[in-house]
């Protein structure tokens, strides 16, 4: 007799697989060379996951990390001073 709880449907289909992006197609959606988004990855600048020896970038992790990028200068007032 098998001791292993079994597994649902509803279970094995409720589990979040992230979208997972490739170095090139990071590189269309940012607009940024395949070499720079390694360079990244190596002094530890953007999020990743590193599969055996491929490195991978979770989209949902991407986007929040293009938000947290964002530079929004205060505004000037009419004398252009901050």
């Amino acid at each position: 007799m098998d001791a292993r709880p079994k597994t649902t449907e509803r279970q094995s289909s409720s589990r979040h697989i992230p979208e997972l992006l490739t170095a090139k197609e990071l590189e269309a959606i940012l607009k940024i060379d395949v070499k720079t988004i390694y360079s990244y990855v190596q002094r530890g600048l953007i999020p990743y996951v590193k599969i055996q020896s491929n490195v991978r970038f979770v989209k949902e992790q991407i986007l929040e990390w293009i938000e947290q990028q964002n530079y929004r200068p205060r505004s000037m007032d009419r004398n252009g001073r901050n």
